[in-house]
């Protein structure tokens, strides 16, 4: 009876162990960790200041291309992490009839961010355009263009994390 008895302590042990075991993370919390480091990334960025160090047009150029790059794979990171919460966004089925409406179901939620990321990809492309019509013609154009895109995009992800907060989303 005794070796009967050691199997199932050992057994209990082990499944005791087993529940303590960290579980891998759910994709809505790896997105939500990927999020906030390229927000954090690129916050970061913005707080230091884009080319300190770039005394002439032509090296403010260089550097302003190679931020907007940087910027702009955070941006990427950031709103990919963001959809794929909203991917993952949780609903009841069939939707609850709230007093404003049926609620937000995964599918309602990224076809609605789908189309504002859409019309924002529009309004960068007509912002920054309209910033180079106004200094065309003169070689601070680029500088200019470049500093718009890189206030537009970052303005934009402090829109977004004040919209969709991934540190406290469901």
């Amino acid at each position: 009876m005794p070796s009967k008895n050691l199997a199932i302590l050992l057994c209990a042990s082990s499944i005791a162990v087993l529940a303590q075991a960290p579980q891998p993370p759910s994709p809505e919390q790896t997105a939500k960790a990927a999020a906030n480091a390229a927000f954090t990334a690129e916050t970061t960025r913005e707080k230091a200041g884009d080319c300190p160090n770039a005394s002439t047009t032509f090296a403010i150029n260089q550097c302003l291309g190679k931020e907007a790059e940087i910027t702009d794979a955070n941006y990427k990171v950031f709103t990919a992490s963001l959809r794929a919460m909203l991917a993952a966004y949780p609903s009841t089925d069939p939707p609850a009839q709230g007093p404003t409406g049926p609620e937000a179901t995964a599918e309602t939620a990224t076809s609605a961010f789908d189309a504002a990321e859409t019309a924002w990809q529009a309004y960068r492309k007509a912002e920054c355009n309209a910033v180079d019509v106004l200094w065309r013609g003169g070689t601070i154009v680029n500088s200019m263009v470049g500093y718009c895109w890189l206030r537009v995009t970052r303005s934009r992800m402090h829109e977004l994390n004040d919209a969709y907060d991934p540190s406290s989303h469901r």
